[in-house]
């Protein structure tokens, strides 16, 4: 009996030896699952991204309307005749829009998207007016009787006054505009 009972006395203290932690030690680490990665922020497409120029009043002026969107078919029904001009410079597409400023002045917004920063740059030289003159303080604009045209990054932006009220804003619209654009 003594010989059956010592193998299996040994037995069970090499299986509790195996499990038992050795004195000294703390208790053993827990393996880790890494954590979720916190969800991305939603991909914005390129239209919503010059949709979102306009999704609140832009520093003095307000919509009057919608913001209508016109891709490489749709150009050639709002600005006809330059529309290759912008085609040949690789325009994407254009956010177009009426605006009203608290005084009453009234202008249009066209807010090309060109893609890349050296087409809108392109098409910035190409629409160069000899009359236009440099904006203070801004190489990138240029002001015209009742306009201001200006680029940033990839977009080329046109605003059109239609009174001399809305001409008077020009400058600030064009600002808080520019601001929006990254």
């Amino acid at each position: 009996m003594i010989l059956i009972g010592i193998p299996i006395a040994l037995a069970g203290w090499v299986v509790w030896r195996g499990s038992a932690r050795p004195r000294g030690e703390g208790p053993q680490p827990v393996a880790q699952t890494p954590a979720a990665p916190a969800p991305a922020a939603p991909v914005r497409s390129d239209d919503e991204t010059l949709l979102a120029l306009f999704a609140s009043a832009v520093g003095p002026a307000t919509l009057h309307g919608e913001v209508t969107l016109y891709d490489d078919q749709k150009l050639f029904d709002y600005i006809d005749g330059a529309a290759p001009l912008y085609l040949q410079r690789h325009f994407r597409k254009l956010a177009a829009t009426e605006m009203t400023t608290a005084d009453g002045g009234e202008l249009t917004c066209d807010v090309y998207d060109m893609r890349a920063p050296e087409n809108a740059e392109s098409i910035f030289a190409a629409e160069r007016s000899s009359s236009a003159q440099a904006a203070p303080a801004w190489p990138e604009a240029l002001l015209g009787k009742r306009s201001l045209v200006f680029r940033r990054g990839r977009y080329y932006a046109k605003l059109t006054a239609f009174d001399d009220k809305a001409e008077a804003r020009l400058p600030a619209i064009g600002q808080a505009l520019r601001e929006r654009m990254r």
